[in-house]
């Protein structure tokens, strides 16, 4: 009797022990793929335009564009204000933490808790180019305007160009990668960056790239890892040009997208393979 308890007792360690591993390694697992897979197709094309709603579900704003950092974070929303098609539009910077963003269904939910006439109000951007941002001065007052005191991390990060977090002195405009060329260090043509794909935690994750083909017909996409990206950029123009440390045939052999609607990014295991092709184990 004694040996069959000692025994059963034994076994129940075993048990706990091996759910205890199991559990470990799914958080593990999970952790894993919260920082390295995309659970839904988020495109910034998309979310470009999107209408800002108040908590009455009036417009009070689109999303004209977006300001990243060199780590794909997002840290501004460019909102339209106001004007009829474009024409007497006012724009101003908000904190991208300050919106409240969701992708229900696969459609943007972009919302504010603020009436028209007061977002009215807010400090607008005057310069073309955004250089605004890097003014601290001017940066401080959206902040204060928009509520967003900052987090002590934020207040103390920086920048790869080693600014405040709150300014940025190189403007990553969304809608510039969107038009941007991908090139290789030898300056060879390789496509253009067609889309760019947001993660759970909304930061770039990976670029869309159309190869081949004439005039968009017979395009091929390629997913790109963000962090093996870097941009080239005209101060006087803010226009970028992607570069990749790739050669031409070497991009012609990446995992395909298939299709325009990006979702071959989804299916199991295909993130991890672009990522190992482009020699990203893991992160970004």
């Amino acid at each position: 009797m004694r040996r069959t308890i000692v025994t059963s007792l034994a076994a129940s360690i075993v048990f706990a022990a091996a759910l205890s591993g199991a559990a470990f390694a799914q958080q593990g697992t999970s952790e894993r793929k919260s920082h390295t897979d995309l659970d839904e197709i988020r495109k910034v094309s998309s979310l470009l335009k999107s209408e800002v709603l108040n908590r009455a579900n009036e417009k009070i704003a689109s999303v004209s564009d977006l300001i990243l950092l060199p780590d794909g974070k997002i840290q501004y929303a460019i909102l339209g204000v106001g004007g009829v098609v474009g024409i007497g539009t006012k724009y101003t910077a908000i904190p991208w933490n300050r919106l409240e963003v969701k992708h229900p269904h696969g459609k943007w939910a972009v919302n504010l808790d603020m009436t028209r006439d007061r977002l009215d109000q807010a400090p607008m951007l005057q310069d073309d180019n955004y250089r605004e941002l890097a003014n601290p001065q001017w940066v401080a007052r959206i902040r204060e305007f928009f509520g967003d005191k900052g987090t002590s991390a934020d207040s103390h990060a920086t920048t790869a160009e080693g600014s405040s977090a709150a300014t940025v002195q190189t403007v990553w405009r969304a809608s510039k990668i969107l038009d941007a060329s991908l090139r290789s260090p030898r300056d060879e043509g390789l496509g253009d960056v067609e889309d760019l794909l947001l993660d759970r935690d909304y930061r770039a994750a990976f670029a869309i790239i159309g190869h081949g083909g004439v005039l968009g017909i017979g395009e091929s996409y390629i997913a790109v890892p963000w962090s093996k990206l870097r941009f080239n950029h005209k101060p006087e123009s803010t226009a970028l040009t992607a570069v990749i440390d790739v050669t031409k045939d070497q991009l012609e052999k990446a995992p395909l997208v298939k299709g325009n609607t990006y979702e071959t990014m989804l299916a199991p295991g295909f993130t991890g393979q672009v990522r190992r092709y482009f020699g990203v184990e893991d992160g970004r």
